[in-house]
Protein backbone atom coordinates (compact mmCIF):
# COMPACT_ATOMS: atom_id res chain seq x y z
CA UNK A 1 0.00 0.00 0.00
CA UNK A 2 1.70 3.85 -0.80
CA UNK A 3 0.74 6.31 0.50
CA UNK A 4 -0.35 9.30 -1.13
CA UNK A 5 0.64 12.26 1.60
CA UNK A 6 3.27 14.82 -0.24
CA UNK A 7 5.70 14.14 2.67
CA UNK A 8 5.65 10.43 2.54
CA UNK A 9 9.08 9.26 1.25
CA UNK A 10 9.17 6.97 -1.45
CA UNK A 11 10.44 3.26 -1.40
CA UNK A 12 14.23 4.37 -2.66
CA UNK A 13 14.67 6.75 0.09
CA UNK A 14 13.43 4.02 2.55
CA UNK A 15 15.79 1.20 1.07
CA UNK A 16 18.73 3.72 1.63
CA UNK A 17 17.91 4.27 5.29
CA UNK A 18 17.04 0.70 5.92
CA UNK A 19 20.20 -0.93 3.82
CA UNK A 20 22.87 2.10 4.42
CA UNK A 21 21.89 4.23 7.16
CA UNK A 22 21.50 6.99 4.82
CA UNK A 23 19.38 9.60 6.97
CA UNK A 24 15.58 10.74 6.17
CA UNK A 25 14.53 14.30 6.00
CA UNK A 26 13.12 15.73 9.07
CA UNK A 27 9.90 16.20 7.41
CA UNK A 28 9.93 12.34 6.42
CA UNK A 29 10.60 11.84 9.65
CA UNK A 30 7.77 13.68 11.51
CA UNK A 31 5.92 12.31 8.94
CA UNK A 32 6.38 8.37 9.44
CA UNK A 33 5.97 8.99 13.06
CA UNK A 34 2.30 9.97 12.16
CA UNK A 35 1.32 8.03 9.77
CA UNK A 36 0.37 4.04 9.88
CA UNK A 37 0.76 3.55 6.19
CA UNK A 38 4.63 4.79 5.93
CA UNK A 39 5.59 2.96 9.35
CA UNK A 40 4.20 -0.47 7.62
CA UNK A 41 5.96 0.48 4.55
CA UNK A 42 9.19 0.68 6.35
CA UNK A 43 8.61 -2.37 8.41
CA UNK A 44 7.98 -4.24 5.43
CA UNK A 45 11.52 -3.03 3.92
CA UNK A 46 13.27 -3.70 7.76
CA UNK A 47 11.75 -7.79 8.51
CA UNK A 48 13.78 -9.19 4.89
CA UNK A 49 16.76 -6.93 5.95
CA UNK A 50 17.17 -8.44 9.23
CA UNK A 51 16.41 -11.65 8.36
CA UNK A 52 19.06 -11.86 5.73
CA UNK A 53 21.48 -10.28 8.03
CA UNK A 54 21.03 -12.18 10.78
CA UNK A 55 21.18 -15.91 8.28
CA UNK A 56 24.00 -14.59 5.82
CA UNK A 57 26.12 -11.98 8.15
CA UNK A 58 29.84 -13.91 8.13
CA UNK A 59 28.47 -16.86 7.43
CA UNK A 60 31.76 -17.94 5.49
CA UNK A 61 33.51 -16.58 8.43
CA UNK A 62 34.98 -19.08 10.77
CA UNK A 63 34.21 -18.91 14.37
CA UNK A 64 35.71 -17.41 17.60
CA UNK A 65 37.05 -20.78 18.10
CA UNK A 66 38.43 -21.62 15.10
CA UNK A 67 40.30 -18.54 15.57
CA UNK A 68 41.80 -18.80 18.74
CA UNK A 69 43.32 -22.15 17.58
CA UNK A 70 44.52 -20.86 14.57
CA UNK A 71 46.01 -17.44 16.32
CA UNK A 72 47.49 -20.51 18.72
CA UNK A 73 49.03 -23.05 15.83
CA UNK A 74 46.54 -26.03 17.38
CA UNK A 75 45.19 -26.40 13.81
CA UNK A 76 46.18 -28.80 10.95
CA UNK A 77 48.27 -27.47 7.85
CA UNK A 78 45.05 -27.94 5.65
CA UNK A 79 42.69 -25.58 8.11
CA UNK A 80 45.02 -23.02 8.77
CA UNK A 81 45.65 -22.01 4.85
CA UNK A 82 41.94 -21.89 4.52
CA UNK A 83 41.84 -19.78 7.35
CA UNK A 84 44.60 -17.30 6.35
CA UNK A 85 43.18 -17.16 2.84
CA UNK A 86 40.03 -15.77 4.37
CA UNK A 87 41.55 -13.76 6.60
CA UNK A 88 43.11 -11.54 4.03
CA UNK A 89 40.31 -11.46 1.92
CA UNK A 90 37.81 -10.39 5.52
CA UNK A 91 38.89 -7.09 7.48
CA UNK A 92 36.78 -8.08 10.20
CA UNK A 93 38.17 -11.44 10.92
CA UNK A 94 41.69 -9.56 10.35
CA UNK A 95 40.75 -7.66 13.33
CA UNK A 96 39.66 -10.30 15.64
CA UNK A 97 42.85 -12.38 14.88
CA UNK A 98 44.73 -9.08 15.46
CA UNK A 99 43.17 -8.93 18.51
CA UNK A 100 43.72 -12.36 19.95
CA UNK A 101 47.48 -12.13 19.16
CA UNK A 102 47.46 -9.60 21.52
CA UNK A 103 46.02 -11.68 23.88
CA UNK A 104 47.92 -14.44 23.33
CA UNK A 105 51.35 -12.07 23.80
CA UNK A 106 50.25 -10.45 27.09
CA UNK A 107 49.12 -13.78 28.46
CA UNK A 108 51.63 -15.61 31.26
CA UNK A 109 50.18 -18.56 32.52
CA UNK A 110 52.71 -19.55 34.91
CA UNK A 111 53.41 -15.85 36.14
CA UNK A 112 56.73 -15.68 38.47
CA UNK A 113 56.80 -14.84 42.09
CA UNK A 114 59.93 -13.55 44.48
CA UNK A 115 59.10 -15.97 46.97
CA UNK A 116 58.35 -19.76 46.58
CA UNK A 117 56.00 -20.45 48.61
CA UNK A 118 54.10 -16.85 48.23
CA UNK A 119 50.45 -17.82 47.99
CA UNK A 120 49.29 -13.93 46.88
CA UNK A 121 51.53 -11.76 46.14
CA UNK A 122 51.89 -7.87 46.92
CA UNK A 123 50.54 -8.62 50.86
CA UNK A 124 52.05 -6.98 53.81
CA UNK A 125 54.31 -9.62 55.54
CA UNK A 126 53.90 -9.83 59.56
CA UNK A 127 55.48 -11.93 61.64
CA UNK A 128 53.92 -13.29 64.62
CA UNK A 129 56.09 -12.86 68.16
CA UNK A 130 56.05 -15.87 70.58
CA UNK A 131 54.86 -15.32 73.73
CA UNK A 132 56.84 -16.61 76.56
CA UNK A 133 54.86 -18.81 78.92
CA UNK A 134 55.55 -18.12 82.71
CA UNK A 135 58.08 -20.74 84.17
CA UNK A 136 57.02 -24.14 84.71
CA UNK A 137 58.29 -26.78 86.93
CA UNK A 138 61.07 -29.31 86.23
CA UNK A 139 59.80 -32.85 87.06
CA UNK A 140 62.33 -35.34 87.58
CA UNK A 141 63.51 -37.66 84.37
CA UNK A 142 62.12 -34.95 82.15
CA UNK A 143 65.04 -32.10 81.44
CA UNK A 144 64.33 -28.54 80.52
CA UNK A 145 64.70 -28.04 76.85
CA UNK A 146 65.35 -24.10 77.12
CA UNK A 147 66.64 -24.17 73.30
CA UNK A 148 63.02 -25.21 72.34
CA UNK A 149 59.64 -23.80 73.51
CA UNK A 150 57.54 -26.11 74.75
CA UNK A 151 53.70 -26.58 73.66
CA UNK A 152 51.02 -25.70 73.60
CA UNK A 153 52.40 -22.36 72.16
CA UNK A 154 51.34 -18.57 72.51
CA UNK A 155 51.65 -15.80 69.63
CA UNK A 156 50.87 -12.15 69.27
CA UNK A 157 50.52 -10.83 65.53
CA UNK A 158 49.79 -7.11 66.31
CA UNK A 159 45.90 -7.08 67.60
CA UNK A 160 45.78 -10.97 66.68
CA UNK A 161 46.42 -13.51 69.36
CA UNK A 162 46.95 -17.10 68.35
CA UNK A 163 47.28 -20.47 70.20
CA UNK A 164 48.49 -23.18 68.89
CA UNK A 165 48.26 -26.54 70.60
CA UNK A 166 49.83 -30.49 69.29
CA UNK A 167 46.64 -33.26 69.49
CA UNK A 168 46.66 -37.21 68.64
CA UNK A 169 43.68 -38.74 66.97
CA UNK A 170 42.41 -42.24 67.54
CA UNK A 171 44.77 -43.25 65.30
CA UNK A 172 47.75 -41.80 66.22
CA UNK A 173 48.08 -39.13 64.47
CA UNK A 174 48.97 -35.92 65.13
CA UNK A 175 46.88 -32.62 65.12
CA UNK A 176 48.14 -28.80 64.93
CA UNK A 177 45.41 -26.97 66.10
CA UNK A 178 44.67 -23.15 66.19
CA UNK A 179 42.79 -20.65 67.80
CA UNK A 180 42.61 -17.13 66.70
CA UNK A 181 41.32 -14.24 68.77
CA UNK A 182 41.89 -10.17 68.79
CA UNK A 183 42.18 -7.84 71.28
CA UNK A 184 40.52 -5.58 69.51
CA UNK A 185 36.91 -4.72 70.83
CA UNK A 186 35.72 -4.00 67.33
CA UNK A 187 36.73 -7.39 65.61
CA UNK A 188 35.33 -11.07 66.32
CA UNK A 189 35.93 -13.97 65.32
CA UNK A 190 33.21 -14.17 62.37
CA UNK A 191 35.34 -11.86 60.60
CA UNK A 192 38.15 -14.69 60.48
CA UNK A 193 35.64 -17.24 59.32
CA UNK A 194 36.75 -18.26 55.62
CA UNK A 195 40.28 -17.03 56.22
CA UNK A 196 43.03 -19.49 54.12
CA UNK A 197 45.80 -21.10 56.54
CA UNK A 198 48.85 -23.03 55.19
CA UNK A 199 51.21 -25.23 56.73
CA UNK A 200 54.40 -25.66 55.06
CA UNK A 201 57.20 -27.60 55.81
CA UNK A 202 60.64 -25.63 56.29
CA UNK A 203 63.26 -26.44 53.48
CA UNK A 204 65.99 -27.32 55.68
CA UNK A 205 68.08 -30.82 55.46
CA UNK A 206 65.50 -33.34 56.67
CA UNK A 207 63.13 -32.03 53.76
CA UNK A 208 65.47 -31.80 51.35
CA UNK A 209 66.49 -35.58 52.35
CA UNK A 210 62.85 -36.83 52.24
CA UNK A 211 62.46 -34.81 48.71
CA UNK A 212 65.49 -36.91 47.60
CA UNK A 213 63.77 -40.20 48.51
CA UNK A 214 60.96 -39.17 47.28
CA UNK A 215 58.62 -38.19 50.03
CA UNK A 216 58.19 -34.71 49.52
CA UNK A 217 54.88 -32.97 51.46
CA UNK A 218 52.99 -30.58 49.49
CA UNK A 219 52.05 -27.47 52.03
CA UNK A 220 49.33 -28.50 53.86
CA UNK A 221 45.80 -25.71 53.79
CA UNK A 222 42.96 -25.32 56.03
CA UNK A 223 40.40 -22.27 56.88
CA UNK A 224 39.56 -20.53 60.41
CA UNK A 225 35.91 -21.63 61.03
CA UNK A 226 33.26 -19.63 62.71
CA UNK A 227 34.45 -19.78 66.15
CA UNK A 228 38.13 -19.06 65.05
CA UNK A 229 39.39 -22.84 65.16
CA UNK A 230 41.93 -24.50 62.56
CA UNK A 231 43.16 -28.26 62.79
CA UNK A 232 45.46 -29.77 61.03
CA UNK A 233 45.10 -33.82 60.37
CA UNK A 234 48.24 -36.27 59.90
CA UNK A 235 50.94 -33.99 60.67
CA UNK A 236 54.48 -35.63 60.07
CA UNK A 237 57.25 -34.67 61.86
CA UNK A 238 59.79 -31.93 60.93
CA UNK A 239 59.76 -28.13 61.06
CA UNK A 240 57.29 -26.00 59.83
CA UNK A 241 55.86 -22.53 58.84
CA UNK A 242 52.05 -21.40 59.35
CA UNK A 243 50.79 -19.46 57.09
CA UNK A 244 47.58 -17.12 57.40
CA UNK A 245 46.32 -15.03 54.37
CA UNK A 246 44.54 -12.28 55.95
CA UNK A 247 42.64 -10.04 53.27
CA UNK A 248 45.41 -7.34 52.92
CA UNK A 249 48.32 -8.85 54.75
CA UNK A 250 50.33 -12.41 55.60
CA UNK A 251 50.72 -13.37 58.94
CA UNK A 252 53.77 -15.70 59.14
CA UNK A 253 54.56 -18.06 62.15
CA UNK A 254 58.13 -19.63 61.74
CA UNK A 255 59.92 -22.38 63.59
CA UNK A 256 57.16 -24.64 64.49
CA UNK A 257 59.09 -28.12 65.84
CA UNK A 258 56.85 -31.19 65.40
CA UNK A 259 57.90 -34.34 67.27
CA UNK A 260 57.35 -37.75 66.74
Amino acid sequence: MDCLHSMAPDDEALLRYVLDNEPLPKFAKVHIEQCAICQQRLDDFRRPHDFLLSRLYRSQCPDVTALNHYCAGLLPADEVVAIAEHVEQCPLCANEVAEIHQVLADFEPFPQTTSENKLYTGLRCIFAQLVPWQPQFVTRGEPANVNEPSWPRQYRAESMNISLHLSRSASGETLLLGLFSSTDPAESTEDLEGLTVKLARTVGTQARQDEVNGHHMPPMFTQVDDLGNIVFKAVSPGMYTLSVYLPDAELVITGLSIAR
